[in-house]
């Protein structure tokens, strides 16, 4: 019998926040961020240390760009 070749199944994207592979999120200019960031993102306070983490990663996306 043949051998058979191996083939990848690509699952998601990787999230420019948390780095990990995730099925669903949205896809924003090359880069994506999965629902639980963008979640986490809508929902958090400016006062939370977690809401300057996501604007700095945000911030990257806008200078990739420009």
């Amino acid at each position: 019998m043949p051998k058979t070749k191996l083939m990848k199944v690509r699952l998601g994207d990787n999230c420019m926040i948390c780095n990990k592979r995730k099925p669903e999120g949205l896809q924003v200019v090359n880069t994506f961020i999965c629902l639980s960031c963008e979640s986490e993102l809508v929902h958090s306070d400016e006062k939370d240390a977690v809401y300057h983490t996501y604007v700095k990663q945000v911030r990257t996306l806008s200078n990739n760009f420009i």
